[in-house]
């Protein structure tokens, strides 16, 4: 199966410039072009592409998520774990225990002293 070339950023900023030449006031984005613009996505970051195109990035950001979910990418839904040997509780230590969720959400905890139940603490933050 032959799947459509997606464009270049340049031509992506080509296009995007005709339409505001040509565009009357307040007019909407045509749904052509975001779709144009969350192509790049493979490509560039939402930072990029938002950047690049003179668009608003929330913007960019929901019209990639949503081109992804039309065209099958799926983002991981399920968080990867990397067992950790778990030291004894009875020694004395300093501990870093940092997270990140799917949606961007990070937590960073430093301990000092017993280190904390951190199968309990992933699964209160990651739910």
């Amino acid at each position: 199966m032959l799947q459509k070339s997606q464009p270049a950023i340049e031509v992506v900023q080509r296009f995007f410039e005709e339409w505001r030449r040509n565009k009357k006031r307040r007019e909407r984005i045509p749904q052509a072009l975001w779709e144009a613009a969350s192509s790049l996505s493979g490509q560039h970051s939402a930072h990029e592409i938002s950047k690049l195109l003179h668009l608003n990035h929330t913007d960019v950001r929901d019209h990639i998520r949503e081109y992804r979910g039309n065209k099958g990418i799926q983002m991981p839904k399920e968080a990867a774990f990397v067992e950790l040997g778990m030291i004894s509780q009875a020694t004395e230590s300093e501990c870093t225990v940092e997270m990140e969720r799917l949606g961007g959400a990070k937590i960073k905890i430093w301990y000092k002293g017993r280190c904390p139940d951190i199968a309990g603490l992933s699964k209160a933050f990651l739910g």
